[in-house]
């Protein structure tokens, strides 16, 4: 029966990434009909009333970004940055702390993630150049007394990168950034428990008005295999790649008040095809928080887990994004 769940799963993700690439492809043809060039609307007037060129999602978070990096000392959202004090998972793996067994493990919960960046060097007239990044995400088993609310698992990314900021501008479409970079991730753990891997990774980064694309890949760098399992040097998990793809496609959106993205992994495996959907649903509180209802099916939700087929629903209060 998990199997064909299973199966399933793989088969919705396939057809979701299908029309996730056909949308990215087929919309710069219908953004002809619909979206007024920037160069066309500037110093144009109706009424007596001046037409404001085009300003695409990101810009605004472009603008704040280049005030901040622009401070000494300043540090800026990476990633999201979130708290889900309720989030429910329906298969947790329970070897990553000590006196969890299937029989006092608990379903429900704590989930929350930091990210940031500063940058190490920048160019003078925008914000490209070398940054270091840092994330975190904590799973807490905050309503677990049985065993004294451990953290179950945490997953650490440092990552350096450089970063070309761009005002390119085709067909409607802001070309807004590419990054190419270094990462490591792991999970703080040694022996059995251990989860580690590091990539060479690009990514570009495109939006309009209404909507922000990103397409994300990466090479793992090889790593020796271990002689045994306890030991300390040597790959933790040879095969991470199979279930954590090899490329990521993300797609955020504003619907009123609410604000969506959606991410999607896949391995590009179509014999034993592999992969993860992630949903953040968020309402604007203000300027600064979002309520997030959080929905991750697949593979990868932690390194512990990162073979796991896994099922999590989550709420919270996150960082304002975009």
């Amino acid at each position: 029966m998990r199997k064909n769940q299973n199966i399933s799963f793989e088969l919705q993700l396939a057809r979701l990434l299908f029309i996730t690439l056909f949308s990215l492809l087929a919309k710069p043809v219908f953004a002809q009909e619909s979206v007024v060039s920037t160069k066309e609307q500037e110093g144009k007037e109706a009424d007596g009333v001046k037409i404001e060129p085009a300003v695409s999602i990101l810009q605004r978070r472009g603008k704040a970004d280049s005030q901040l990096v622009a401070i000494p000392f300043s540090i800026a959202q990476h990633k999201l940055n979130y708290v889900l004090p309720v989030s429910w998972a329906k298969d947790p793996n329970n070897i990553s702390a000590d006196g969890l067994d299937d029989y006092n493990l608990d379903r429900f919960e704590a989930k929350y993630q930091i990210s940031v960046k500063f940058p190490l060097y920048l160019h003078e007239e925008n914000t490209s150049g070398l940054y270091f990044g840092f994330t975190a995400v904590s799973f807490w088993q905050v309503y677990n007394g049985k065993i004294s609310k451990p953290f179950r698992e945490t997953n650490y990314e440092p990552e350096i990168f450089y970063s070309f900021q761009n005002d390119l501008s085709i067909l409607g479409f802001e070309f807004n950034q590419i990054q190419v970079g270094f990462n490591h991730q792991s999970n703080g753990q040694s022996g059995a428990r251990s989860r580690s891997w590091n990539r060479l990774y690009a990514s570009a980064l495109f939006s309009d008005a209404n909507a922000f694309y990103y397409v994300k890949t990466w090479y793992r760098i090889p790593e020796d295999a271990k002689q045994d399992i306890n030991d300390t040097t040597g790959d933790d998990n040879p095969d991470i790649t199979h279930f954590l793809g090899h490329i990521e496609l993300g797609v955020g959106t504003k619907l009123g008040n609410f604000d969506l993205l959606t991410l999607i992994r896949n391995n590009l495996n179509f014999n034993d095809n592999k992969g993860s959907l992630e949903l953040n649903f968020s309402y604007a509180l203000s300027n600064r928080y979002n309520l997030l209802l959080q929905y991750f099916n697949g593979y990868g939700d932690s390194l512990i887990d990162y073979n796991r087929h896994q099922q999590r629903i989550g709420f919270g209060v996150q960082l304002a994004f975009f």
